[in-house]
């Protein structure tokens, strides 16, 4: 599986049969403002630079998300639908499935509890 040399602070890309499986460096990325848009805008230059239309993040490294980085995940998903692409989510801790299932994000995501079974279901 060829990974995608790392030039991005908060991001690991690799390539599986067509998908890139995208996971974060760091979860304070993911609670602190200046970082959500420092981290949004390397996961949208990738996207946009590479033309991906098959995208899985995995979120293990992530124990807390910000409202400011789910608003950048609804941004994705929207991203991802004019495009026809598809994104799904994986590894998610419980407090991140709780905060899901709260704001009704499991209803917009696919969510599979580890990377091999999300990538089945591309």
């Amino acid at each position: 599986m060829p990974v995608i040399p790392s030039r991005f602070e908060y991001l690991t890309v690799k390539i599986v049969d067509g998908v890139a499986v995208i996971g974060f460096l760091e979860s304070a990325s993911m609670i602190e403002g200046d970082r959500v848009d420092k981290l949004a805008k390397e996961l949208f230059d990738l996207i946009d630079e590479k033309k991906f239309t098959k995208i899985l993040l995995n979120l293990y490294n992530t124990g807390y998300m910000s409202s400011a980085m789910l608003a950048q995940l609804i941004r994705l998903h929207r991203k991802m639908q004019s495009v026809r692409g598809k994104v799904r989510l994986c590894a998610l801790r419980p407090p991140i499935v709780d905060a899901f299932k709260v704001s009704q994000f499991d209803k917009l995501f696919e969510i599979f509890p580890d990377e091999p079974s999300a990538l089945k279901k591309f």
